[in-house]
Formats: C-alpha cells, structure tokens, sequence
C-alpha cells in the first residue's frame, strides 16, 4: 500500500535533520511516481511527545501518506559478518526490504552484515558504516543507500567519502554505524577487528 517511507529522528518532541529527509522524499516521489512532490514534511508533523526518544515513519504512495510513532532505542552493534550481494540496490527508502532482509539472516554469529559489491564496503542492513584510520573518519563512496545523517555529516566536512575495499579495512582501527535514528557520536566506536 505504501511503497517508500522516511524514519525521522525525535527527540524531546523536536524533529531531526526534517530538511534532509524532505530532500529524500521529493528524489524518491519523482523516481516512482514521475511527478514532482506537494508535500512539506515541515508542515504536516503531528504533535509529537517531549519524553524520550521516538521513530517517526512516513509513509506514502503517490496519492496517500501515513504516520506511525514508534518508541525507540538503539541496537549495540559490534560484530559485522562481510557479504557480498553482487547487483542487489536499494536506491529509495522502499518499505519492500527483502534484499537487505536476506542478506541479514546471512549474519552468523554476528550482530548484522556487511554488504560489499565487487569487495568495495556498501552498508550494513539499516546503517551506513564510519571508519576511522586515527585521523579522519571516512565513509563508502558509494553506498547502498545515501542515508540523511551520512549526507549530513558529508556536508559538514567531518566525514570523507571514498573508496573502501575490504583488503583496505586494515588500515582502519574502528567504525560507527549511522543513520536518521542513530547520529555520529565522535567518542562512540567499535573495533575494525569486529568486521569478520
């Protein structure tokens, strides 16, 4: 019924990064529906609550758009399981998840995947992947799926994109796992020696 989505960060009742996420909608409406979005996400938030943290979903299909709030905490990642998913793409926000789904039951022991494309680092199943080489933290150049908080961070010049192949990870000393739930915490990283 709903093809795509956005999850929105809230927190203490305000709403984060709406600007990006607006973004994303107005890319994605135009990719699957092949006319130009009339809606303003500032506009039509509802009242949100101011205690604790939240996942606001928005979804919609070309005439039609809902909105669930979820209470939300986020998930400790420290082992990633490397797999390749050859020409697999998730290039909108499509509520049909079932590649990444997949792939995710691929893991293992481990607390999500990995996915690589020809060995270059894409995405885990809902995060862009951070590394940090002890002086600059850098992202995939091309991952998956261009995440709001990624875009963000790219914008702000604390994350550099660039080529990353898994022969490469050892040049690499920790990783952080961001989204539009989860933002960059500078002191909060988990050892490379964690991707498997």
């Amino acid at each position: 019924m709903y093809p795509l989505f956005e999850s929105i960060r809230v927190e203490g009742g305000n709403v984060h990064l709406l600007q990006y996420h607006q973004k994303r909608l107005e890319r994605s409406y135009l990719y699957m529906f092949k006319k130009k979005c009339a809606w303003q996400l500032n506009s039509m938030i509802p009242e949100l609550p101011k205690e604790r943290s939240y996942k606001l979903r928005f979804l919609y299909n070309k005439d039609r758009f809902t909105f669930e709030l979820l209470p939300y905490t986020s998930r400790k990642i420290e082992c990633l399981k490397l797999i390749e998913i050859d020409s697999y793409s998730y290039d909108h926000k499509f509520t049909d998840r079932s590649g990444l789904d997949n792939a995710y039951k691929l893991r293992g022991d481990c607390d999500d995947v990995l996915l690589t494309k020809n060995g270059f680092l894409t995405d885990t199943s809902y995060c862009n992947i951070l590394l940090f080489d002890g002086t600059k933290w850098v992202t995939p150049e091309k991952p998956l799926f261009e995440g709001v908080q990624r875009e963000f961070l790219i914008d702000q010049q604390r994350v550099i994109p660039m080529q990353i192949h898994v022969n490469d990870l050892s040049d690499f000393i920790s990783f952080q796992l961001v989204n539009a739930l989860n933002p960059f915490e500078e002191n909060q990283f988990e050892a490379v020696g964690g991707i498997v």
